[in-house]
């Protein structure tokens, strides 16, 4: 692992991280590129490195024909907001719209003609004490990523924290199908654990990992390790007990993984498509009906749960527990808590005080590596 690359790999490094545009990306990438040493230690970095630079041109390509091809418009964007963005799809008249409008504020145009939504649509959904960003999109369809507007809608899909898969209980197989190869091409899975590491890159937040097994090195090397592949910001979740060489294998993986929600909509009009859908995919789903309202009030809980988060809340020694969570994901640890709310607490950590359902008595000491819990209260002590 090149840990101790040379002053000039480094400064090439900080300009491609810095590079604004696509094309600057791709410049000093490049450059990165030439000025790492050939030698052994750093084959694997080179390969991964390589294979961005194309998956860069490409984009670059993709953007080319899409101006081209396209009379304007600024594109499909949705920015951020609650405690995570949980992206609609289906196929023309699967119900996204009447489903969006019947769990959130948002307004939105429904139809029985295709492809009613022509934009993403983002609506606020209630659950206990947090949103979720619900975001309606345009219809999926076979061959979308070909289209006008596919390379856009399967990039909000991308950048989504979970999705919402959202059939027709008349046809719910084959629109799954179909959606689920769509996806596949956009190199978006939906099936967890395909494999032991996953890395996901964020906007913020340095670098977050989630485990649920164990790793056989240090956080620190983790850490300089996906800044020395040009990775700041990142979700890092690990199933099993790893290395830091699965690490660096991890890194030359393209396929995203996203936490899917299956919905079979307008049950009412198929009662028992649910379970020929579980039947035909070995794959659970939730049954629902706008019209009746079946299984509405679950949604909320059910989403939290697939998208593999907990609430953490902080107290300040003497103070008051802070009302507004602190989102993280299954498997955080106490200092990762530490590391998110100031630099001081991180590096000058003692022990922390819990209360709640990690922890067998309400005020326990623990220590830095202390697995967190759905709802615990977290008070931190610095030496």
């Amino acid at each position: 692992m090149p840990a101790n690359l040379p002053p000039q790999s480094r400064a090439a490094e900080r300009r491609y991280i810095e590079a604004k545009t696509l094309p600057e990306r791709i410049k000093y990438l490049q450059e990165f590129i030439s000025t790492i040493p050939e030698h052994k230690g750093n084959e694997k970095m080179r390969g991964y490195l390589r294979r961005r630079l194309a998956q860069l041109k490409e984009e670059l390509e993709d953007q080319r024909k899409r101006k081209a091809g396209s009379s304007g418009g600024g594109g499909f964007s949705v920015r951020k907001e609650g405690a995570a963005q949980v992206v609609m799809l289906g196929m023309t008249g699967s119900g996204k719209s009447t489903l969006l409008m019947s769990l959130t504020n948002a307004k939105t145009d429904v139809g029985n003609h295709k492809f009613t939504t022509l934009e993403p649509v983002p609506g606020m959904m209630q659950f206990e004490d947090i949103q979720f960003q619900l975001v309606d999109t345009p219809a999926i369809y076979e061959g979308v990523r070909n289209g006008s507007w596919g390379a856009q809608l399967l990039s909000i899909a991308r950048n989504a924290d979970g999705l919402l898969i959202v059939l027709d209980a008349r046809d719910a197989i084959n629109q799954f199908r179909t959606i689920a190869n769509e996806l596949t091409a956009a190199g978006i899975t939906i099936d967890k654990k395909v494999r032991k590491i996953e890395i996901e890159r964020t906007t913020g937040g340095g670098i977050q990992i989630a485990c649920t097994g164990r790793i056989t090195c240090r956080v620190e090397e983790i850490d300089r390790t996906l800044k020395d592949y040009g990775l700041r910001n990142a979700v890092v979740r690990v199933w099993g007990d790893v290395a830091l060489d699965d690490l660096i294998e991890a890194m030359d993986q393209t396929r995203m993984y996203k936490p899917a929600l299956v919905l079979i909509n307008k049950i009412d009009l198929a009662p028992g498509a649910a379970d020929r859908f579980s039947a035909a995919f070995s794959r659970g789903a939730l049954a629902v009906s706008t019209k009746i309202g079946m299984s509405l009030s679950e949604l909320g809980s059910r989403i939290f749960r697939s998208l593999g988060i907990i609430r953490i809340y902080t107290k300040e020694i003497g103070g008051d527990v802070a009302k507004k969570p602190i989102i993280m994901y299954e498997g955080a640890k106490v200092l990762d808590i530490a590391r998110i709310i100031h630099s001081q607490l991180y590096k000058n950590f003692k022990y922390a005080k819990i209360h709640g359902k990690s922890v067998k008595y309400d005020g326990e000491r623990v220590g830095a590596d202390h697995t967190l819990m759905d709802g615990d209260i977290v008070e931190i002590r610095i030496r």
